[in-house]
């Protein structure tokens, strides 16, 4: 049994090493979770301050997912929105489409919010959301 305990502690390290997740950037203050709710769909917003590799293409299906575990939220009523603190203090706004196949996000498109009234519209969502 001596000999099992290491190599599983060893295989949680390289786990650890090589992955990182949602709960712990919440934890170390990186990503401030916020939800609002509209006419049935929940708009979960991931608060951060420039770029973070948790939003990055490669993986933003398994941060999608995390979060819909995190929040238990409907992935069917659900839509997820990056608030990033652009160096004025102003929010730049970014929506996250994507499908929901057998248990699974799948084919997340990130979409920048740049029209003025979708921009007011997300940051009147935003200004009522409750943080998590």
């Amino acid at each position: 049994m001596a000999l099992n305990q290491p190599t599983q502690e060893s295989s949680a390290r390289q786990h650890k090493a090589h992955s990182f997740d949602v709960a712990e950037a919440v934890q170390r203050g990186e990503f401030v979770l916020s939800l609002s709710t509209m006419l049935g769909c929940d708009y979960i917003f991931v608060s951060h301050k420039g770029h973070h590799e948790l939003l990055d293409t490669k993986r933003l299906e398994t941060t999608i997912r995390e979060l819909l575990d995190i929040l238990e939220t409907s992935p069917h009523q659900s839509m997820v929105v990056s608030a990033d603190e652009i160096a004025n203090g102003d929010l730049a706004f970014t929506r996250y489409d994507y499908k929901w196949e057998n248990r699974q996000v799948s084919n997340v498109i990130a979409t920048k919010v740049t029209h003025a009234d979708q921009a007011d519209f997300m940051q009147m969502m935003f200004d009522c959301s409750t943080t998590c």
